[in-house]
């Protein structure tokens, strides 16, 4: 009797089972079929931006993509978090994707800061391609993103230096000067030429430069024309100094919760694909960026080959110190410069 009544209990026990696994199958059929899922994208950039229509289009490919199934809200003008809270935002998950600048939290992204590095790049295409191809060779990138599942990392296009009432043809120049600095490795190698580096996000320099807090700024071409710098600039010195690198990272549990069928998808969306995209526009607003600055007779002096040597001379220790730096933190400091070098043909 006993025997017989265990067997019961047994098979009821078995019954639930494949009722409960039955019904997870028909959810996760429901997943991946139907169901709605919403996510917000949050970044810095003003609405009027033009990474604002590229979240956008982004955004109606994934939803094309995926039927309907996985939806995109974008919030810019940092609604929802700073720009220097964006990366920590997206890997607690206070927003599901986010879109910043490294250099914003210094310290965060050792390897990655390779790209912002003096004259790694002549091209935000050169230099987004080469991010990602690092990122992707290099496992030790992993863990700067703990939390995140990165989507695409890319630069800007070569960052110049932009002066309001004094135009900078030398080092003598330079010297004394306040310039708004965008990373720790650009502020280092501003200060060895004489020049009093001052961090700032993007989003305070047109202010900072039309009041006066600073008296000029380092900064891609496409910022003349998409943050209004032309307005409140008289100057640039050409030297493609350094790139400005930015992520679009993904927070990880999110990018979990996804069946494995829209994961794939948004993998395909995104990555090398998109990090070029990226490139590709911000070379080109660049290049209108110049244009506009001559029409608005901004003076534009380009730095000769010779002028430009003089100047590394003063820049350069600034790659052996970050190599320095990097290898006392057990990190491939080295390996990571050299194939950084590499790609980029020098």
């Amino acid at each position: 009797m006993k025997v017989k009544m265990l067997k019961c209990i047994l098979l009821l026990v078995a019954g639930f089972g494949l009722l409960f696994l039955a019904a997870c199958g028909d959810e996760e059929t429901s997943n991946s079929s139907g169901e709605e899922i919403e996510l917000d994208f949050s970044h810095f950039f003003p609405p009027t931006h033009f990474m604002e229509e590229e979240i956008q289009s982004f955004s109606e490919e994934l939803e094309e993509a995926t039927d309907g199934r996985v939806k995109i809200t974008s919030y810019p003008g940092a609604a929802l978090a700073n720009p220097d809270e964006h990366f920590d935002a997206a890997a607690t998950g206070s927003v599901d994707f986010a879109l910043s600048v490294h250099g914003y939290t210094p310290g965060e992204f050792p390897l990655t800061s390779v790209m912002e590095l003096p004259f790694m790049a002549e091209s935000a295409v050169k230099g987004s391609e080469n991010l990602w191809k690092l990122y992707d060779e290099f496992d030790d990138y992993d863990e700067e993103y703990a939390g995140t599942v990165p989507l695409w990392l890319y630069t800007t296009d070569p960052g110049q230096l932009f002066t309001v009432d004094k135009q900078v043809k030398s080092i003598e120049d330079l010297k004394g000067m306040k310039i708004r600095s965008p990373s720790p490795e650009t502020s280092e190698w501003l200060e060895a030429l004489g020049a009093t580096p001052v961090s700032m996000p993007m989003n305070e320099n047109f202010e900072a430069l039309e009041r006066g807090v600073v008296d000029g700024t380092i900064a891609p071409w496409e910022a003349v024309k998409t943050w209004g710098l032309d307005e409140v600039i008289n100057y640039a010195t050409v030297g493609n100094f350094y790139s400005t690198t930015m992520f679009v990272v993904m927070n990880e549990d999110v990018f979990n919760s996804l069946s494995e069928k829209d994961q794939a998808t948004l993998k395909e969306l995104t990555g090398e694909k998109m990090a070029t995209k990226t490139g590709e526009t911000f070379d080109q607003y660049g290049s209108e960026a110049v244009e506009q600055a001559k029409e608005k007779g901004i003076e534009i002096y380009e730095l000769s080959e010779d002028e430009l040597s003089e100047w590394k001379e003063y820049i350069n220790p600034t790659i052996e110190n970050w190599i320095n730096n990097v290898e006392e933190k057990g990190l491939p400091g080295q390996k990571v410069y050299d194939r950084a070098v590499e790609l980029s043909g020098k």
